[in-house]
Order: structure tokens, then C-alpha cells, then sequence
């Protein structure tokens, strides 16, 4: 049973960051059931990759929900959306500001027939703001908050971070928010309104430029693999066989680094010598340390430098990660069922719990899947239930 066993939450959701946020409250015992519009349902149904014309992205991240088909733009969908919400814990939406005002189902309305509700917004901009009309995508928000610009090479474009970061980090922050909101609410009784921006969730990890403007007036610019402001070195090297990521810890271990590397005299050489100079001199240090890597394979310098404990690691590709002998006794991959896509390979919760660990992996809903199962649940007679699908509403 998981730890979140009892808790209702009534998912608006759709795309990537509120179903990725309400996957976690899932995954953990949650009942979450999720509303899709009628005819229409969650635009991540259209996503590839697919099999049996069914979206593999729209299943990986729905899993553990039951689905309810129920067009909310009508009058009669907005009262049922309001006798679920009403017996429920929380509610998290991911809507363009404003739109559940006009039905009647944000968290002002909705604190009045549930003052203890826990109402999660998720958005690109926030609820307040002078971009808060603005709609949002994941390369959107990694464009406007400087990590486009703060990626690549120097000589190069700027660079998109090949994740969906801007939609993962922001679904985990209002998980976050809505558990300690949830503490909060055992501790007073009072429900309140979570508002994620996408916008702050990036611009929030983009700690070390701003420190650099802020205590030193530095500009901080890309420089690919390399951090050459910060310690040098600290790198991506070409290799036999691909790639092999390397760098110091701290400035002592500089002479440990040239000593594995075969050029022990490179410790002392007064251009090198210090985190500074090697800051300085940073292209002329990066071709010399490069050398020693171009003729060895990443297993080769896997072990040489796990000899020496120098924190490294080879460039590894997905198809390798898929067979990673760590990940999968760690059970970080498994084989799932899902009543689309049938048996399929994904990623699980990587939230390791020891007593209340993440729940038994169930199929995400079909469209409109559960919607009698639900309905039934919150007391809807039979003909409450027939007028609504004889009225187009369920």
C-alpha cells in the first residue's frame, strides 16, 4: 500500500509537467483521477513514439491513473467537476491562466465548496505577471531563461538541453509543493493555491551566472563541456571509442590528475600550476591533457581513472543505458503493461523508499476508461449517468 493510499486528487492536467507531477503522487498511491474533454483528451494521445496507434509518451507518463472523459466547457461537466472535487484532496491543473475562471473551477471558486483543497497551477509564466498570458513550451522556457544561451560551444549556436528539462523540473517542484502543502494541511486543517512557473523553475537553476553577475560582475558564457570559470580540468575528451568525461574535485588533486595522466612535470609547469593559470592557458592545457585519451578505449580509462579516484565517466549512449547492469539491478528499467501499447520497456520511479516504496506499475487510462467507475464512486445514480451521456457531457 503506498504511503499516499486515500488521497484523492483530481488531475486537469495534460502534455508533459502536470501529468509528469501527478505520475508522482500516482506512483505513491494516490488516486488520481484524471479528466480529459470529451472527444478531444490529453494532446500527449498525439505524441510519438507509437505502437498500435497508441502514444507510448502519453502511457509512460499516466500510468497508475483512471481516466474520466467529461467535456468541462459545458455547464453539466462543470457541476460534475465540482462534486469530485469537492471529496477530494487536491486538484492540479496545467490550463492557460484564466481559463477554469471562466468555468468556474479555479482555486477561488473551488475554495468555497472545499476550503481544505490543495489547488496546484501549473503554467509557463505563472498565475501573476506581465508574461502570464503567454504560452509555454519546453524550448520556449529554455530559450527565455538563459539556458539556451548558457549551452554549446563557444564558437557555436546556442544549444537546447536535449531533455524536456523546463517540464520535468517544474512537474517535481509542484509535487513538492503540493506534499508540503499537503503537511501543511494535516497540521492546520487549511487547504491553499500552488502557483509552478516553468519560467522560475529554470531561471532557478541557473545559480552559478547569476552569482558570478552578482558578486563579481562576470558575464558568464558557454564553453561547451568544459567550466574553465570554475576548474580546469573538467571535460569531455575524445577517446578510442567515443568519449570519456574527466576533471579535478578540487585544486589538490591537480598533481594526482598529471600523474594519471603519464605527465607528472605538468603539475609544476608554472602556466598550469594553478587553478588560475589553468584558467588562463585553459585551450593550451585542454590539447595537452587530450593526448593522453585519444588512444585508449572509455573501458580502459574507466579503470585507469578509478585507479587513481579521479570522479570520471564514459560518454554513454541510450541503447548501452538500456543494458546498464547498474540501472537495472536498481530496477531503474522494467518491462510494463499497458492496455495500448501491451508489454513495453520504460523507466521507473527513480524515488527509492524503503518502507513505503513506489506502487505496482498499472496501466495508464484509455480515454474515458473509468468514467462510469468514477462517477459510480462519488455517489452518481445510473440516471444521473445515462443523462450525461445522453446530454454529450461524459
Amino acid at each position: 500500500m503506498g504511503i499516499l493510499n486515500g488521497v484523492k486528487v483530481i488531475d486537469f492536467t495534460q502534455a508533459y509537467s502536470g501529468p509528469f507531477c501527478t505520475m508522482q503522487l500516482a506512483d505513491f498511491g494516490a488516486e488520481v483521477i484524471k479528466i480529459e474533454r470529451r472527444g478531444v483528451g490529453d494532446q500527449s494521445r498525439e505524441w510519438t513514439p507509437f505502437r498500435n496507434g497508441y502514444s507510448g509518451y502519453y502511457a509512460s507518463i499516466n500510468r497508475n491513473k483512471k481516466g474520466v472523459s467529461l467535456d468541462i466547457s459545458k455547464p453539466e461537466g462543470q457541476e460534475v467537476a465540482k462534486r469530485l472535487i469537492s471529496q477530494a484532496d487536491i486538484v492540479v491543473e496545467n490550463f492557460k491562466v484564466g481559463t477554469l475562471a471562466k468555468m468556474g473551477l479555479d482555486y477561488e471558486s473551488i475554495k468555497k465548496i472545499n476550503p481544505q483543497i490543495i489547488y496546484a497551477s501549473i503554467s509557463g509564466f505563472g498565475q501573476y505577471g506581465p508574461l502570464k498570458n503567454l504560452a509555454a513550451y519546453d524550448n520556449v522556457i529554455q530559450a527565455m531563461t538563459g539556458v539556451v544561451d548558457m549551452t554549446g560551444f563557444p564558437d557555436g549556436v546556442p544549444v537546447k538541453i536535449g531533455p524536456a528539462i523546463g517540464d520535468h523540473f517544474t512537474g517535481l517542484n509542484t509535487c513538492l509543493g503540493i506534499l508540503m502543502a499537503y503537511y501543511s494541511r494535516l497540521e492546520t486543517g487549511m487547504g491553499q493555491h500552488i502557483d509552478t512557473a516553468m519560467f522560475d523553475t529554470l531561471f532557478g537553476i541557473c545559480e552559478c551566472p547569476i552569482l558570478f553577475k552578482t558578486l563579481l560582475d562576470v558575464d558568464m558564457k558557454r564553453s561547451g563541456n568544459a567550466d574553465p570559470e570554475v576548474m580546469v580540468p573538467y571535460d569531455v575528451y575524445k577517446c578510442k571509442d567515443g568519449y570519456f568525461s574527466a576533471g579535478l574535485v578540487s585544486e589538490s588533486a591537480w598533481p594526482t590528475f598529471c600523474n594519471t595522466i603519464g605527465n607528472p612535470d605538468l603539475a609544476d609547469n608554472p602556466k598550469f600550476a594553478t587553478a588560475e593559470g589553468r584558467s588562463k592557458n585553459f585551450e593550451k592545457a585542454t590539447e595537452i591533457i587530450s593526448t593522453f585519451f585519444v588512444d585508449k578505449t572509455r573501458s580502459e580509462l574507466t579503470d585507469i581513472f578509478a585507479e587513481a579516484k579521479i570522479p570520471s565517466a564514459p560518454v554513454m549512449t541510450i541503447p548501452e543505458l538500456m543494458h546498464n547492469e547498474h540501472l537495472l539491478e536498481r530496477g531503474m528499467i522494467r518491462t510494463m503493461y499497458d492496455d495500448g501499447l501491451g508489454e513495453y520497456e520504460a523507466i521507473t520511479n527513480p524515488m527509492h523508499l524503503s518502507l513505503t516504496p513506489a506502487d505496482e506499475y498499472k496501466s495508464a487510462p484509455l480515454m474515458g476508461q473509468h468514467t462510469e467507475e468514477i462517477l459510480e464512486k462519488f455517489q452518481f445514480n445510473k440516471a444521473e449517468i445515462a443523462e450525461l451521456y445522453e446530454k454529450g457531457v461524459i
